[in-house]
C-alpha cells in the first residue's frame, strides 16, 4: 500500500500533476494539505479525467488534511480533531489506524505551542488504539517539527525513535509512567547527500538555520517496522520530466509548493 502526503500550499496549479503522481508511484492513498480554496471535489474531477480513479473520504469544512484513494477496500473516518483525522483500514488481514495531521504553522506559533498539541494528539492516539484494540498506527503529515524535535522524541510528546532496536522495546519507562514507542524512519532521509534533497522543506533566513527541515514525517508504530518498505520512503522531487525545483535546487514554490511530497509504503 503506498502512501503519499503533500503540502499543496493552496496551489491549485499543481492539481493537474496529481494523477500522473499517483499513476506513476503506483499511489493508493493520497493525503493533501493547504487545499483551502481548492475543493476536494476539484481534485477529484481531474483524477476522473484521467485513466486514474481516486475517491474523496469524507472531508469536512475545516479539515487540515484531505485523503483521496483507490482502495477497493473501505476506509473508515473514525475521528476528527482540529490539527488531525483518523482513519480505520484493513490491509492484508490487518486493522490499521492512519492518522493524518497538519500541526500549527510555525509561523505563528513556536516549537513548545506546537508540542503541546503534540501531546493532546498522542493522547487521542491512544485511546483510539484502545478502542479499537489495535497498535497498528501510522502518523503522517506536516508536523512542522524536525525528527530532533524536543516534542517528536520526548515521551510527553510522540516518542519517536529513530533506532529500530529501542522502538521494538514496545514502551519505556519513566518516573513509573509507560511511554509506547513510534518509530520514526524520517531520519534515513534527512540530511542525507546521496539524495537530491535533504528535507522536504527548505528555509535559510534565520540566524539559527538548519537549513533543510523534515517538517512533513511519517512514524509508525513497533508493529508495523517488519511491514514498512524503507526501500520505498523517498521525497519526490520530480513529476514525470517536470521538476519539483527551481533552479537553486529547492521546492520550486511558485510553481508548486515550498513542500515536497512524501511517500512511504507498508507491505
Amino acid at each position: 500500500m503506498n502512501i503519499i502526503f503533500w503540502n499543496v500550499k493552496d496551489n491549485i496549479k499543481l492539481v493537474p500533476y496529481l494523477p500522473q503522481l499517483c499513476k506513476e508511484n503506483n499511489v493508493d492513498i493520497l493525503i493533501l494539505s493547504e487545499l483551502k480554496n481548492i475543493e476536494p471535489e476539484y481534485v477529484v474531477r481531474r483524477f476522473n479525467e484521467s485513466d486514474v480513479k481516486f475517491v474523496n473520504n469524507l472531508s469536512m469544512p475545516g479539515n487540515r488534511t484531505h485523503l483521496f484513494h483507490s482502495l477497493d477496500t473501505q476506509i473508515k473516518k473514525i475521528k476528527d480533531g482540529k490539527y488531525f483525522s483518523a482513519f480505520k483500514l484493513k490491509f492484508n488481514e490487518l486493522v490499521i489506524i492512519l492518522i493524518s495531521l497538519h500541526l500549527p504553522s510555525r509561523l505563528y506559533r513556536n516549537d513548545n505551542e506546537i508540542g503541546y498539541k503534540c501531546v493532546e494528539i498522542k493522547r487521542e492516539i491512544e485511546l483510539l488504539e484502545e478502542k479499537h484494540n489495535t497498535n497498528n498506527t501510522v502518523v503522517v503529515g506536516d508536523f512542522n517539527l524536525n525528527p530532533f524535535s524536543e516534542h517528536m522524541v520526548s515521551t510527553l510528546g510522540f516518542n519517536a525513535t529513530m533506532s529500530k532496536d529501542v522502538a521494538m522495546k514496545i514502551h519505556r519507562i519513566v518516573d513509573g509512567e509507560k511511554y509506547k514507542y513510534f518509530f520514526n524512519p524520517m531520519w534515513t532521509l534527512h540530511g542525507n547527500i546521496n539524495n537530491n534533497v535533504m528535507g522536504s522543506f527548505f528555509y535559510h533566513k534565520n540566524p539559527v538555520s538548519f537549513v533543510w527541515n523534515m517538517f512533513d514525517q511519517v512514524i509508525i508504530r513497533p508493529s508495523l517496522i517488519k511491514r514498512f518498505n524503507f526501500n520505498g520512503l523517498t521525497l519526490i522531487d520530480r513529476i514525470g520530466d517536470t521538476t519539483l525545483l527551481d533552479k537553486q535546487g529547492i521546492p520550486n514554490a511558485r510553481e508548486f509548493s515550498d513542500h515536497l511530497p512524501l511517500k512511504f509504503e507498508i507491505q
